[in-house]
């Protein structure tokens, strides 16, 4: 006799009634009378008699269900026990990248992932700036993200290998006065109407602040999140957009367009991991993580 018998007898001596019991436990009524025949020859001893269309126990039965139920519940207790225990030493890790980081570093992010099974990692995808608040917001554990710093509570360590940075570039249609240009200022672009990055990004942050000073806030037609969206916008919108450089790789189904550098006091950024100075209870996997972003 074994625990899932045990449990069986249980139920139909619960519901008087083989038909209620294989409904109850997702089991068919032959599985059931079968497993109750068997335990009945194992323990030499009648456990149930029909009467009044009910199943009524016998006195072997009562005194089964009397001290065998308790098992069954210490069993099941046992069981979620363990199981609720295994989910709470499971740790979890959520990273935040730009679309730039996370094209990257993903191996780095792979490989750590294929390294550690245990961690349920989950991965938020926003811009730099906006990365930075979510930190702050303890939405997420750590970020892979580009300077400058805008908050105070956060750390941001450089990386120190050779894909730990970005340039601008201004991205224009082939056939836009600019094209021919070998590189740019900002000052270039004051008869231009410009789709740009929004505020959650560092250099949509950039941008906003360089159109100010020049008095052309209000030639910035479109702003949104998404490269791709403001790549497709320039030839229908006539603009012009400000992108890192390093996603021209990226950008090869979009024809029709020139990337130009930009030359200005801060077209190179930097970028780091971020994390919060007090860190979380799980400061250990976030520090492991950063170490493999670090070396590998």
């Amino acid at each position: 006799m074994d625990i899932r018998q045990l449990s069986y007898f249980i139920a139909i001596a619960k519901t008087q009634n083989y038909s209620h019991a294989a409904k109850s436990l997702f089991v068919s009524q032959p599985a059931l009378k079968q497993s109750i025949s068997k335990m009945e020859d194992e323990l030499n001893t009648q456990l149930f008699v029909y009467h009044n269309h009910r199943l009524h126990l016998t006195e072997m039965g009562k005194m089964l269900l009397e001290r065998g139920e308790p098992l069954v519940h210490e069993f099941n207790k046992l069981v979620a026990d363990i199981q609720n225990k295994s989910k709470q030493e499971r740790q979890s890790l959520t990273i935040g990248v730009t679309f730039l980081t996370m094209l990257q570093f993903i191996d780095q992010i792979s490989r750590f992932i294929r390294k550690n099974p245990s961690i349920d990692v989950r991965i938020v995808q926003e811009g730099s700036m906006k990365l930075q608040h979510l930190l702050i917001q303890e939405k997420i554990d750590v970020g892979i993200l580009s300077f400058p710093q805008v908050e105070q509570d956060i750390i941001i360590d450089p990386i120190g290998i050779n894909n730990s940075s970005y340039s601008a570039c201004l991205v224009v249609t082939k056939d836009h006065p600019l094209a021919s240009k070998s590189s740019v200022t900002f000052k270039d672009i004051k008869d231009s109407n410009i789709v740009s990055l929004s505020e959650n990004f560092a250099l949509g942050e950039l941008t906003k602040k360089r159109c100010r000073e020049l008095g052309i806030s209000n030639q910035i037609i479109l702003t949104h999140d998404d490269f791709e969206i403001l790549l497709h916008s320039l030839n229908k919108l006539n603009a012009v957009t400000i992108l890192p450089q390093e996603l021209k790789e990226f950008s090869c189904s979009i024809s029709n367009i020139v990337w130009i550098p930009i030359q200005d006091v801060q077209s190179q950024y930097k970028q780091g991991l971020a994390y919060r100075k007090n860190m979380a209870h799980n400061s250990l996997i976030i520090n492991q993580f950063i170490e493999a972003i670090k070396h590998q």
